[in-house]
């Protein structure tokens, strides 16, 4: 049973004669009556009874007429669907995402996401990069927005928006901040920390750096796989961390940088996706915006 055929049948149910349902459906007399005819061969029963110059329904058009229109109507639904899922203004986009990008991008991001594809669910998951790229590889995530390497690897493919530094940060009120002389990683190593557990490549880095230096580590005493929580714990402390200068920017003065090339983090930000699985256009379009607007939202600060 063809669709178009089932729409000149309720075309002509509705009109009652050829005339007027040829009108309505934009096609001529005899093409509106072979739709009719090929539809009632594929039935197996006559659909009209002539009436005077007009047609009636028979018992088998009147059943056919109750349920044609609501299969009209959800075939307009099912091609709306698919036509906004090939467009990109529908479907699903699932996204792992740092704090930084959460905090810098995501508010915005989101919302010229709906603007311009309104029917777009998001669901964002919100984890430290390692816990998202996880995530990816079993592909519960389309998507992360975070930390990338500079190269990429045989699994995914790394797509960098910005440049994000990294540094130590103190308390505005932090010994170190008042003390004569240069800052030294000896200096440093005097004071305890507030860290990102063992598993963040930020931690990594500067751990390896007081190591190569023949350093212990940072001694820890705050460990913790919240990002946003570092911050709140320092200021009042006398504890260093080690944060994105974006990080001491929002903090209104309470947190300072204790400037020493050393302990000075140049990393990519960006996009992490499967290698070898095509994004939906729902995903497109997110990757879209965030390489539009990703790097001016992220210096807004400057």
């Amino acid at each position: 049973m063809d669709l178009r055929d089932l729409k000149y049948f309720v075309a002509l149910a509705q009109a009652g004669n050829t005339r007027r349902a040829a009108e309505v459906v934009h096609r001529s007399q005899p093409a509106l009556i072979k739709a009719i005819t090929r539809l009632e061969a594929s039935l197996g029963a006559r659909l009209f009874e002539r009436v005077g110059r007009g047609q009636r329904l028979s018992a088998a058009g009147t059943a056919l007429l109750a349920r044609a229109t609501p299969l009209l109507n959800a075939a307009d639904a099912v091609r709306d669907e698919v036509a906004a899922l090939g467009q990109g203004t529908a479907g699903i986009v699932r996204l792992g995402c740092g704090p930084l990008g959460a905090e810098y991008l995501l508010p915005t991001i989101s919302r010229l996401l709906l603007q311009e594809a309104p029917d777009v669910q998001l669901k964002l998951l919100i984890r430290m990069n390692y816990e998202s790229r996880i995530e990816l590889r079993e592909g519960n995530l389309d998507l992360v927005l975070g930390f990338v390497p500079d190269e990429d690897d045989a699994e995914f493919v790394y797509d960098t928006l910005l440049e994000d530094i990294v540094v130590v940060a103190a308390g505005a009120g932090h010994p170190m901040l008042q003390a004569r002389g240069p800052v030294t990683l000896e200096r440093m190593a005097r004071y305890r920390w507030a860290l990102p557990n063992v598993s963040v490549a930020s931690r990594v880095w500067l751990d390896q750096v007081f190591q190569s230096r023949g350093l212990a580590s940072p001694l820890t005493q705050i460990e913790t796989n919240s990002i946003p929580l570092i911050p709140r714990v320092i200021a009042d402390t006398h504890l260093l961390s080690f944060v994105s200068r974006r990080t001491i920017q929002a903090s209104h003065g309470r947190l300072r940088e204790i400037p020493l090339a050393a302990t000075t983090l140049v990393r990519n930000f960006g996009l992490t996706y499967p290698k070898d699985v095509s994004l939906s256009p729902a995903a497109e379009k997110m990757v879209g915006l965030l390489r539009e607007h990703g790097q001016a939202l992220f210096h807004k600060m400057d």
